[in-house]
């Protein structure tokens, strides 16, 4: 029996992934109907299995192995193999998204970090123009700079970001 407490993690952490599994599930059916059914199907799959979920691991691997089979359940369903990739093409695909994701991950980490490390002059500069989507024009008449000064200091900060990302991967081993 799944109590609420149950229900509410497994909406937490299926809301976290949706968006990632409809994309993985797009670079293996190219149709988005399709793999919205399948994402969907996937969906039901992983509430009925969420028992057998260790919380100890990343969700994301889980989920994508389920919509992986799901996505080969769907093409055997529809008989129609040959407007489709070949399976040893489907499997490369899946191994090539799942590398590209663990980088992705490694990267939002690394990038998270190097935010951290920015003095809050600059976060707060970063926040505005990115995350309040603040027209750099509007930001420098704020801050009573000429437009071509900010966007020097904002290159600067992105620079500096960059930087910090690479030296991060590299010291993780992923350049």
């Amino acid at each position: 029996m799944r109590d609420g407490a149950n229900q509410a993690e497994f909406a937490a952490l299926y809301a976290r992934v949706h968006l990632d599994l409809l994309r993985y599930v797009l670079t293996l059916l190219p149709d988005r109907h399709q793999a919205e059914d399948v994402v969907q199907d996937t969906a039901r799959l992983l509430w009925r299995k969420f028992a057998d979920y260790d919380p100890a691991q990343p969700f994301l691997p889980w989920a994508r192995k389920f919509a992986y089979f799901e996505v080969l359940k769907f093409r055997r369903s529809r008989a129609l193999r040959e407007k489709y990739f070949s399976d040893e093409l489907l499997d490369l695909l899946a191994e090539e998204h799942a590398a590209d994701d663990n980088q992705l991950t490694q990267g939002r980490e690394a990038l998270d970090g190097c935010l951290q490390k920015l003095d809050e002059v600059s976060r707060q500069l970063l926040k505005d123009r990115y995350g309040d989507e603040i027209p750099l024009e509007e930001l420098a008449r704020r801050q009573g700079r000429k437009v071509n000064a900010l966007y020097v200091v904002m290159h600067r900060i992105r620079q500096r970001l960059l930087e910090c990302v690479n030296r991060t991967l590299k010291a993780e081993g992923w350049t």
